[in-house]
C-alpha cells in the first residue's frame, strides 16, 4: 500500500508530519472496520512518530442536522477524509449532504479524499467514484479509490 500512498502529492508532507487528522463516514460495521484497518496500515507506513486524530462517523449519525454539521466541520479541516461504503448506484443522501457541507468549508490546505469499497468481484461503484472525484475536485483535494482485495481461498 505504501506504493499507492507514495504517489500522492501530500505523501512527503504526511511523512514529515507528527499528527494527521482523519475524518470519515462509513455505512455499517463492515465498512467501519475497513476504514479502521486502512488507518492502521497508514499509521504503520508513517511510522510511530506520527499520531492520528481520527473521527469516523456512522452513516445514521449524519441524519441529525447537528451531528452532520459537526462531522462536516471535522472533515473540512482533515488531512484525510474517508468515505467507506458498499457498492451501489449512488451515495446515500446523508453522505452527499455531508460532503456538500464540508466541501464549502474547506480551506486551501492539502488533503486527500479516500473512497473505500467492497472487493471488485462484488460489483462496481463507478458512479459513486465519479461523485467523489468531483467532490475532491471542488474541495481542491487529491482523490484515491480503493477496493478490498479478494480474500484468499
Amino acid at each position: 500500500m505504501e506504493a499507492v500512498l507514495s504517489r500522492l502529492q501530500v505523501w512527503p508532507q504526511w511523512q514529515k508530519s507528527k499528527r494527521l487528522t482523519i475524518s470519515g463516514v462509513h455505512e455499517d460495521s463492515t465498512t467501519g472496520t475497513r476504514a479502521e484497518e486502512f488507518c492502521e496500515v497508514l499509521l504503520r507506513c508513517l511510522g510511530r512518530s506520527c499520531t492520528f486524530n481520527k473521527e469516523l462517523w456512522l452513516l445514521t449519525e449524519l441524519r441529525t442536522t447537528q451531528l452532520r454539521a459537526i462531522a462536516a466541520k471535522e472533515a473540512a479541516s482533515a488531512d484525510l477524509v474517508i468515505v467507506s461504503v458498499h457498492h451501489a448506484e449512488a451515495l446515500p443522501t446523508e453522505i452527499t449532504d455531508w460532503i456538500d457541507l464540508w466541501v464549502k468549508q474547506r480551506g486551501s490546505r492539502s488533503a486527500v479524499l479516500l473512497a473505500l469499497f467492497d472487493p471488485l468481484y462484488l460489483g462496481t461503484s463507478s458512479s459513486i467514484q465519479g461523485v467523489l472525484r468531483e467532490a475532491a475536485k471542488r474541495g481542491k483535494m487529491e482523490f484515491l479509490a480503493r477496493s478490498e482485495e479478494k480474500p484468499e481461498d
